[in-house]
Parts: structure tokens; sequence; C-alpha cells
């Protein structure tokens, strides 16, 4: 993946978004992760410092859902009661699949080259047939499970992921920017990432009237799927795993 990424906390150095983003140990499968801690500041930041130490020990499991669970279940072991969003996002190369898990947190955008448009990336799914809780925040108590969505993607796609601070942005008029303002200046505009980016962030300044983003934490990540390493998958572990330890 190739892209943007903007986050900036609205107190002090350090806030209540996160994020995270890593490549297996055979250098193929590329992961995001956007998280939004409910608080501000450093208060939080040992949540933050919890939740990047757990996915930087999870860079090779290949299901986010397990990944999700597991970092549920720390949370709720350690009794962090600080409700945590997040999206995580897998894109593998050889197969050209983009996987993605949901716990509470807003959904994404996907833009198809092939059609010059954008979507909603992977819908929530209805409800289980039996009683259960399904996609649920971490760190609330919960032992929710969490659905894995798949979808493939050819280079020159994009997506963009956003915590609730993007939405929440609102004008002097108290109107939030919403879905609606994002929408409006995804299929209005052209250009690369950087562009968009740009526009977006414009977009939450002018919106808000002001040069300060103050409200809440604001972090957003736009990024362009494009081709992977060259060569067989197979050689890529090879040369990564097996190659690294033998010179070790």
């Amino acid at each position: 993946m190739r892209g943007v990424l903007y986050s900036r906390p609205c107190a002090g150095a350090a806030g209540g978004d996160i994020h995270y983003l890593s490549v297996c140990g055979s250098g193929l499968m590329a992961r995001v992760c956007l998280a939004d801690v409910a608080g501000h500041g450093t208060a939080v930041a040992a949540i933050g410092a919890e939740i990047h130490g757990h996915l930087r020990r999870s860079v090779d499991v290949i299901d986010e859902r397990k990944v999700l669970g597991r970092l549920n279940q720390r949370l709720n072991e350690k009794g962090v009661e600080a409700m945590t969003t997040a999206v995580l996002a897998t894109y593998y190369p050889p197969r050209r699949r983009l996987t993605v898990c949901y716990a509470g947190h807003p959904t994404g955008w996907l833009f198809r080259a092939k059609t010059g448009a954008w979507a909603r990336l992977c819908e929530p799914l209805p409800p289980p047939p039996k009683p259960g809780f399904v996609d649920l925040p971490m760190g609330v108590g919960f032992t929710p499970t969490y659905n894995r969505h798949s979808v493939r993607v050819s280079p020159g796609d994009r997506m963009l992921l956003v915590t609730d601070g993007v939405f929440e942005t609102t004008s002097p008029d108290d109107t939030p920017f919403d879905t609606h303002g994002i929408e409006t200046l995804l299929n209005s505009h052209t250009g690369s990432c950087d562009d968009l980016a740009r526009r977006l962030l414009a977009a939450l300044h002018g919106h808000a009237a002001t040069d300060e983003l103050a409200h809440d934490d604001v972090s957003f990540l736009l990024t362009e799927f494009v081709d992977g390493p060259p060569g067989p998958a197979l050689w890529h572990v090879f040369k990564h795993r097996l190659l690294r330890q033998d010179r070790r």
C-alpha cells in the first residue's frame, strides 16, 4: 500500500487515536490498524502502548478476528475500562485480497479505479441467527465475535479509513461534517492520494472555520493498493524467513 496517514491529538502530544502499520515476516502481508480509545491525552497513552505491543506481536497472525479477539481479552483481563473501537485491514498482494474487521469502528470507503467510483468498504453483516455480541468495541467487558469481510482489489484501487473525530468536526452552527461531507468530497475530487488528503484536511478546517481541530482526536488513512514485490510468494517466504535464519 502507498498513501497518507494523518493523525492529530486534540490535547497534548498524545491522544486517544492509535495507528499501526506493519508487514508480515515474509514481506508480503501488509496490515493497517486505526483505533480510537475513549479519552484524550496522556491518560490513555498506556492503553495505546498496550495495543501497539499486541499488534507488533500479531504481525504474522493471518486472521484479523483472532487479533481483535485476543486484544479484547487482554484489555478485559487487565481491567482497562476504556472503550476502544478499531478497524483492522490486511492486504495480501499475491491474491489481491483485502480482508477487514471492525470492532465498533466507523465503516471505511473503497475506490474502484476501473469504475472511478467510491463505495462503503464492507458494510456490517446482518445480526447472527443466534443471540450474541458481534463486532462490539473492545475493552467494555464483553467477549464478542468479529466478522471478517473479504474483497478483491486491484492496483489503483484506494481505501479511506477514519476515526469519529472526522465525522464529528462541527461547523460554528453545530452542523457535523459527517459521512455526507466525506462522500461529497470523495465524489467531487480526483487526483493522487496526497491531493485528496490535503483536500480532506482543508475541508475539515473549512467546515470548522478554524485552523485548530480541538474538538477531538482526528485521524484518517488514505491509501492506494499497488503491485506487491515481484516473484512467487514462496520465494519471499524462503528469502525472508529461512535465509535470514541461516544468516543468523
